[in-house]
């Protein structure tokens, strides 16, 4: 029995449609009546862990392209058989047990058997991967395929935009099949909790109440608040508005945004990392956030007070710690980095990168943490603090024994398919396709692209637990979703409810927040709008951004800017209400009020 996923995705050899076109993405029900699946060996669909590659296969005319719609899900290779020769698909090297091949087909109705036929011998090589095809059309054709060479099919009669978008929701597991129309000869999947895409108009949202979104958010680029922006909107687990405003940066030659590309979420980091990371372990019994810092790190805290504070304390800014130390400005000196300190070039003594030609040196994070534990720790009161997250940070990787963004990427983003949302973006992305943030002429003398903009995490080399999480509005909208579904996502099981509820309430009186999370002031408002309900959680970030998770309603929005450019003391986002003024809009659009 084969242990790893492999697709193999029949795509589109259809030289003449099948069905008339249609011109709607994808019916927002979570089924879908006209797909059947009618092997599935292993369980193969859904697609679930997806740390591996996928490729597709297709026979393709070209006018419905089924590789644009499973990359909104993941990252597809695909090979066409009008650009690549199944010979030399064939003579790769690169496929083995963990890849997914993916290929479909619609036969043409006016061509003979016989070259259907001869296209399927593709199909009696011997593969390494799982096979699965997926068939458009007559179902006559079935009957051809070797079933003995392929591990899952998938039959959909008709070949239209829907059914194309609709299958790969389906492999994904954004939406199931009809378990009415299942039978003893097909099989009956449900969704796995991933996002599906539809929009306002399948959601029945009138597309004139949502315009108000473009208002606000050109309004915001044309007063200089953000030189570009992403916002996304998902209800009832499909996201129904994903669009992008403005460029990367004011220059009259700059990128435009697009929806993939990644900016620096800033303290979102804080859920979106370290808060994901300390859920996971405390539902394996790794973590208890009730215990003290000494009983995990005491070989930093000694036996001072710091060793005493709770992990609860630490996650919702209850500690008594200092919200932030400038610790760059003891590397300087007349405004100048200290040449004893940094480097423009690494060497065994210098390796952590802060920016571009700018090396620290090795041991300066123990100063950092010294200089944290020689502060005096204050009453225990709410006082939002990124000197917290420090110590979580140790505290999380003490107990697994690797870094903080092996885990994360290793164990969260990568097998969930969350391929843009990463630390250390540079390591994974064109920097194209990263937002700079700002022209920092205080300590790094740059413009800081590709690395994190908080100083603090930057010389810790770019990873932080407050900071240095960088992504885009639809894999942060999946996080979201992570939380909203208790844990249970794509197939694999972070957290349960229990967990999740507990982080997210209020933890002590007088402090709003929850274990890591945001929430509603009392009153209403605050860091989310008036609108979103008293359960709802979330976090913002100092490079102007919010993600926002509300259960009640079933809504998460998300908003990626890079305010702070060129210059950090911009505020004008946070004094136009942007965030917080398309967020009303959602609410209201949505008939919340």
């Amino acid at each position: 029995m084969k242990t790893q996923l492999i697709f193999l995705l029949f795509q589109i050899l259809s030289f003449q449609l099948i069905a008339q076109i249609d011109t709607n993405e994808r019916s927002t029900n979570k089924t879908d009546e006209n797909l059947y699946i009618i092997k599935n060996s292993e369980d193969i669909i859904p697609f679930d862990k997806l740390n591996r590659n996928v490729r597709n296969v297709s026979f393709i005319d070209g006018k419905h392209f089924i590789g644009e719609k499973l990359n909104l899900f993941y990252k597809v290779d695909t090979f066409r058989v009008d650009s690549i020769r199944i010979a030399d698909y064939n003579a790769m090297e690169k496929q083995d047990f963990n890849d997914i091949l993916i290929v479909s087909y619609a036969p043409n109705p006016n061509d003979s058997i016989e070259n259907y036929i001869k296209d399927l011998q593709f199909l009696n090589r011997s593969h390494k991967e799982f096979v699965v095809v997926v068939l458009f059309g007559d179902a006559s054709y079935i009957e051809h395929i070797p079933m003995q060479n392929i591990d899952a099919l998938v039959h959909c009669p008709s070949y239209s935009k829907k059914t194309i978008s609709n299958t790969a929701h389906l492999l994904f597991g954004a939406i199931g099949t009809n378990k009415d129309l299942s039978s003893e000869q097909t099989i009956h999947t449900e969704p796995n909790g991933r996002l599906s895409f539809s929009s306002l108009d399948e959601a029945q949202i009138p597309l004139e109440s949502f315009k108000k979104i473009d208002d606000i958010a050109l309004n915001g680029i044309r007063e200089g608040a953000f030189p570009g922006c992403q916002v996304l909107v998902a209800v009832k687990d499909s996201i129904i508005f994903r669009r992008s405003y403005g460029n990367h940066t004011y220059e009259a030659d700059s990128k435009k945004v697009s929806n993939d590309d990644v900016y620096d979420i800033a303290s979102i980091t804080k859920i979106a990392a370290s808060t994901m990371m300390a859920m996971y372990l405390e539902y394996r019994n790794m973590l208890d956030i009730d215990d003290t810092l000494g009983k995990y790190i005491g070989d930093l805290t000694g036996d001072s007070p710091f060793s005493r504070i709770n992990i609860r304390e630490m996650l919702a800014h209850q500690s008594g710690l200092k919200s932030w130390i400038p610790f760059y400005i003891k590397t300087m000196s007349d405004g100048k980095i200290k040449s004893s300190l940094y480097r423009n070039k690494p060497d065994s003594i210098f390796t952590i990168k802060v920016a571009e030609d700018m090396y620290l040196k090795n041991n300066y994070p123990d100063i950092m943490y010294d200089r944290i534990l020689s502060t005096s720790i204050g009453s225990k009161k709410y006082k939002y603090s990124d000197l917290c997250y420090y110590f979580t940070q140790k505290v999380f990787e003490s107990i697994l024994h690797q870094k903080q963004e092996d885990f994360v990427h290793e164990m969260i983003y990568e097998p969930l398919g969350l391929r843009n949302i990463r630390y250390l973006p540079l390591n994974h992305f064109d920097k194209e396709k990263i937002v700079p943030t700002e022209h920092d002429s205080l300590f790094r003398k740059q413009l800081i692209h590709g690395h994190v903009h908080d100083p603090g995490a930057a010389m810790l080399g770019g990873v932080g637990g407050h900071a240095g999480v960088f992504s885009n509005a639809t894999d942060l909208a999946s996080i979201m979703q992570i939380f909203l579904k208790n844990g249970n996502y794509a197939g694999q099981i972070l957290f349960d409810e229990n967990i999740r509820k507990d982080y997210t309430r209020k933890q002590y009186e007088k402090n709003r927040r929850g274990a890591g999370f945001d929430r509603p002031r009392s009153n209403g408002g605050g860091t989310c709008d008036i609108l979103a309900s008293e359960d709802s959680f979330g976090h913002s970030g100092f490079t102007g951004t919010l993600a926002w998770a509300d259960p009640k309603h079933d809504i998460i929005f998300v908003f990626l800017s890079n305010r702070v450019h060129p210059d950090q003391e911009n505020w004008k986002i946070r004094d136009m209400n942007i965030r917080t003024d398309i967020q009303h809009v959602v609410y209201q659009s949505l008939g919340i009020d």
